[in-house]
């Protein structure tokens, strides 16, 4: 007869999965929009313990369960772009969403399984390298396995925590691997209080670290100040395609930027104006005559064909002082390209759901220039991809994403997408302009801070001045790759360590 308190231990039965589900619910908190930063570092170590001398497959569960819970609860808002905004069938699109969140979530099943195998007894090698290490190189796998989809890395819930200091050495995963860092040295700590001097003096050292490599110069204001102005129409999705859209979108956002057509840059948000840009040209040159005549530059979303109407591309272009097309890059996977079966597609155009593809644009494009400055433009998405938005640093002197939060609906995705944005500025030492349609709209300060910022959902307008910058943050020059092979050099070490001593 099986042992019912075997069954309800912690080690053998459901207690545990369950508490691991509700440590990944409460990770949630340290995202925006509620900022309690220091929630994860809890949550993970309270992981790490529930871990402990478990075999791998039951670590592989634990690991499975947190992050159920924490993607779970963190990006629920997938379902609301898929089926409530953008009409696929409820069935389907709780399908697509349960599976992305087992995906994400096996990251860190196998992060736990790994470390059970090699360092299952609780110590300072599990803790403070297999576990710390093994979750930094997770995320960067994250980040490009299947498309990419680091959203949610924990790295990007310290956008305002001393850690952030590290993001423009070792980018969004290095600050992931810190969190985690801090993570096992409290894990370390509860097993044993003759630690507590030891660990905390680790915590010390790598917080404090951090906020001291935080007040690091690694760029510089070049030039003149700039005056900029972001519009925000708060255009409704439904609306947006409609027959007269394309007045009413032109006829909104000129009105929202009247009185600033005398600022060095305009930007108006993703598909701003929601037709081709062969169909627009003539008006937009007209415009631009005005615009140059003031030495102003517009920047607008639109969509661009090829001459043979093959290929779409999801675009932005400069209008006045300025010039340059820009494609998007990186595509979202079942909302801008559908990588399903023909059948599929059919069933797909029969129920009224989208299913034609954008193209890609190419992976180096020249950047769209302001007068004489650089800008490095990122469509919505894109700018959850760190690497791709380093490889515009330089000549890029200011970011600038324009995008169209409105998919999300009034969720926690519109701002976990802005601390996503702000990330980007902190690693590579720019200021990022970001317009949106409905929500988040901002100015954010080559630290990651943000300097002003539009209330969500409303037709309005945020103004300011920036400066270009110029220099490069070490994460510039060696990118994501860096991070990477850090923690596979760690890695190794310790596994050679461990070698050693087992033929000892």
């Amino acid at each position: 007869m099986p042992n019912p308190i075997r069954r309800l231990s912690l080690h053998g039965g459901w207690i545990a999965p369950s508490l691991a589900v509700l440590a990944g619910i409460a990770s949630v908190a340290a995202f925006a929009p509620f900022g309690a930063f220091w929630v994860l570092p809890l949550t993970l170590a309270a992981l790490f313990r529930l871990a402990d001398q478990t075999a791998p497959r039951r670590a592989a569960l634990l690991g499975l369960a947190y992050g159920i819970g924490q993607f779970a609860a963190g990006t629920y808002w997938i379902l609301i772009a898929l089926s409530g905004v953008g009409g696929a069938p409820l069935p389907l699109a709780v399908a697509l969403l349960v599976g992305l969140i087992v995906l994400l979530s096996t990251f860190i099943a196998s992060i736990l399984a790994l470390t059970a195998r090699v360092a299952p007894q609780p110590g300072a090698l599990r803790y403070l390298v297999w576990l710390p290490a093994l979750w930094c190189l997770a995320e960067w796998l994250r980040g490009w396995v299947f498309s990419g989809f680091p959203w949610l890395s924990i790295g990007y819930s310290q956008i305002d925590s001393p850690l952030v200091g590290l993001a423009p050495i070792l980018g969004v995963f290095g600050v992931s691997w810190a969190v985690a860092l801090s993570a096992g040295l409290l894990a370390w700590l509860s097993t044993s209080p003759r630690r507590a001097p030891i660990a905390l003096a680790g915590l010390a050292v790598v917080w404090a670290g951090a906020y001291g490599l935080g007040r690091i110069d690694w760029t510089h204001p070049i030039g003149r100040p700039l005056s900029v102005t972001l519009a925000q129409g708060d255009v409704a999705q439904q609306a947006k395609w409609s027959p007269d859209a394309v007045q009413r979108a032109v006829h909104r956002y000129s009105s929202l930027t009247r009185g600033h057509w005398r600022s060095d840059l305009v930007i108006w948000p993703e598909t701003a104006i929601p037709n081709y840009y062969r169909a627009v040209k003539p008006a937009l040159d007209d415009l631009g005559e005005q615009l140059a005549a003031h030495d102003t530059t517009l920047i607008t979303g639109l969509l661009r064909a090829s001459p043979d109407g093959q290929q779409i591309y999801n675009s932005v272009v400069a209008v006045g002082a300025g010039s340059g097309l820009y494609a998007k890059r990186h595509l979202v996977p079942f909302g801008e390209y559908f990588p399903v079966p023909e059948v599929i597609r059919r069933w797909m155009a029969q129920s009224g759901m989208p299913y034609s593809d954008f193209t890609a644009g190419a992976l180096d494009q020249k950047p769209i220039v302001a007068g004489d400055v650089a800008l490095g433009i990122s469509i919505c998405y894109e700018d959850i991809f760190g690497g791709l938005i380093a490889r515009d640093v330089p000549p890029a002197n200011v970011l600038v994403n324009v995008s169209d939060d409105a998919w999300f609906g009034r969720s926690i995705g519109p701002d976990q997408h802005f601390e996503i944005a702000r990330m980007r500025a902190a690693e590579t030492g720019r200021y990022l302009l970001r317009a949106d349609n409905s929500a988040v709209t901002g100015i954010v300060g080559p630290d990651g801070s943000i300097e002003k910022r539009a209330p969500d959902f409303e037709q309005t307008i945020v103004t300011g001045e920036i400066h270009a910058y110029d220099g490069l943050t070490p994460f510039v020059r060696w990118g994501n790759g860096g991070v990477a092979g850090l923690a596979m050099l760690v890695l190794v070490a310790a596994g050679m360590a461990g070698q050693r001593r087992s033929s000892r």
